[in-house]
This record gives structure tokens, C-alpha cells and sequence, in this order.
């Protein structure tokens, strides 16, 4: 039985890049595999709760185990328009779950429904994304790591709107300053991975039935970075990132350009615990192979 048979049999939907064939006097060798759960949503709901400790136990329990997990955001179900007491229970949810049932290291990122924007709250020392950071144990909203010969980058997508409230995704002034002079002093050798919540680029946002308006499509600055030419101009003059990570759109693709490979990894929620499937991607997590060359693979496991 050949790995695909075998995931078949398991009832696991997958979706993977498949090595090409190299030169005998040359094999790629990889280096690292991490998992990359997004969009959690946890809350006290049942079938939520269920979902999340076994795929942890899934994971852990893999013989070909990830290192560790990039949490892609989106970790609660909703604290932009919750009152304090809804979001503690939803932060308790998710605490006590990876306290009980994992082992794995995690990284994590921000998503905008992570952020406390409840109206009436801005003089709480938690409003905004205080909590978050706190929450997830980070020592900033943005920061970077080393890992088995590849840098990986965390980003914070998520900024208020130029007019006031939330949400615009897009790298804030010092952010992104701070990101070209961690990529500037990163070994020009060493494979890139970038982290955010919201994509940077992505193919899946054009079918969303919001951004066809009167026979053209609008992709508003919630779905999509609005400084990603700008990102991508600077991915160019470094061309050791490989990859960047998203979720947000609950919704699985692959983008390839410029020597960059953006990947959309669905949902852990599917359609927010209403149904396991959201359009036409299943609710699942990602299981992403890292080489020493740069090369990467991707297994959408979905279940």
C-alpha cells in the first residue's frame, strides 16, 4: 500500500507537492515538517472542543511526528465584537485544551478575530491585541526564530483602519520596518518562511461572492494584504523566502510566483463548527515539509 492509499484508507483527504526527480549526484533532504493549524475558533462549543484534542492526539501520535505547530491565527472564535466575560471563556477554551492534550511546541500568529475590539473597552489595558499576546505567551505581535536550518518569520497582519476601528491587513509602519532589516541580516543561504494570518497573496479570495460587485471584483482590504506589492517587491530582493503561510479565508490554494510559494491552508473550523466543509475546502490542517534546499511540500489533511 503506497502513502496516498494508506492516508486514503484512513478517511484523510490530501492535497500535496510532489518532488520532482533530481539528478542521482544530487538529493534534496529534508530538514523539517511542522504542522500548520489555522483558524481554530475555539469557544465552549462540543464539537469544537472534540475536534481540536484529537487532531492534537493525532499529531502527536504521528510516527513521523511535526516538530512543532505554526498556529496561523484566528485562535478564538470572536473577541473583535465580544464583551470581556464572552472572550475569557473563549481564551479559557483553548488554554485548557493544549494544556491537557499537547505536547508540541507552538508559534503563533495573531488573526483579527484574536484581537479585543469590543466598543467601550479601549481603556482596558487588554483592548486590542494585549490579550492575544498574552493569551498566546509572545513576546511581541511580529518576531522571527531559527529552526533546523530554515528562519521563519511571524507577521502581524491585522491593523486598525486609517479612519479608526478594526480591521485592514497590512504591515504597520515599524513592522515593517523591522522585517526588512530581519531579512537584510538573515544569511542570504538560509530558506525563508514567512507566517501571517491574512494572505498576502492568494488566488481563493476571487470567488469569494463579496468581491463580485456589479460585474467587476473589489477585493476589500480585509481579505487580502493591501501592501502585498510592496511585500513582494521586498521578497524579490531576497530570494531565500520560499514560502509564506496563511489562513483567514478558510479556504485551501497555492499561488506560486516569483520564485515564492504562498499557501492557504483552509481551516481547522471548516465553516466556523456549523459544517466540516466551507465552499469546497473540508475543515483539516496542513503538514508542511521543509528541505535544506529551500524546497516544500505540502499535505492538506482534512478529516
Amino acid at each position: 500500500m503506497n502513502r496516498r492509499e494508506a492516508l486514503a484508507s484512513l478517511g484523510l483527504l490530501t492535497t500535496s507537492l510532489s518532488t520532482p526527480e533530481l539528478p542521482e549526484t544530487y538529493r534534496r533532504k529534508r530538514v523539517l515538517r511542522v504542522a500548520h493549524l489555522t483558524d481554530m475558533h475555539m469557544m465552549p462549543r462540543a464539537n469544537a472542543e472534540v475536534a481540536l484534542a484529537k487532531c492534537l492526539h493525532r499529531l502527536q501520535s504521528m510516527k513521523d511526528r511535526p516538530a512543532f505547530i505554526l498556529n496561523g491565527g484566528d485562535t478564538i472564535m470572536d473577541a473583535l465584537s465580544r464583551d470581556k466575560n464572552t472572550v475569557r471563556k473563549q481564551w479559557n477554551v483553548w488554554n485548557r485544551i493544549i494544556k491537557a492534550e499537547n505536547s508540541l511546541p507552538i508559534h503563533a500568529c495573531i488573526g483579527n478575530h484574536d484581537v479585543w475590539g469590543y466598543n467601550g473597552s479601549k481603556r482596558d489595558p487588554l483592548y486590542g491585541k494585549a490579550w492575544a499576546v498574552e493569551q498566546l505567551g509572545l513576546s511581541n505581535r511580529y518576531y522571527s526564530f531559527d529552526h533546523s536550518g530554515w528562519h521563519f518569520v511571524v507577521l502581524d497582519s491585522t491593523q486598525p483602519r486609517p479612519e479608526g476601528g478594526w480591521y485592514t491587513a497590512r504591515l504597520d509602519e515599524k513592522q515593517r520596518d523591522w522585517l526588512e532589516k530581519d531579512l537584510r541580516k538573515t544569511d542570504a543561504k538560509k530558506p525563508v518562511l514567512i507566517l501571517s494570518h491574512i494572505p498576502i497573496l492568494s488566488a481563493s479570495v476571487l470567488s469569494n461572492q463579496r468581491v463580485q460587485k456589479n460585474g467587476r471584483r473589489e477585493i476589500s482590504g480585509g481579505l487580502l494584504h493591501t501592501d502585498a506589492p510592496d511585500l513582494i517587491q521586498l521578497f524579490h530582493k531576497r530570494s531565500n523566502v520560499k514560502v509564506c503561510l496563511s489562513g483567514h479565508t478558510h479556504l485551501l490554494d497555492r499561488v506560486d510566483y516569483n520564485g515564492v510559494t504562498y499557501l492557504c491552508n483552509g481551516a481547522l473550523s471548516g465553516d466556523w463548527w456549523d459544517k466540516p466543509m466551507y465552499h469546497e475546502t473540508r475543515a483539516g490542517y496542513a503538514l508542511i515539509d521543509l528541505f535544506d534546499d529551500g524546497w516544500v511540500e505540502r499535505t492538506y489533511v482534512a478529516y
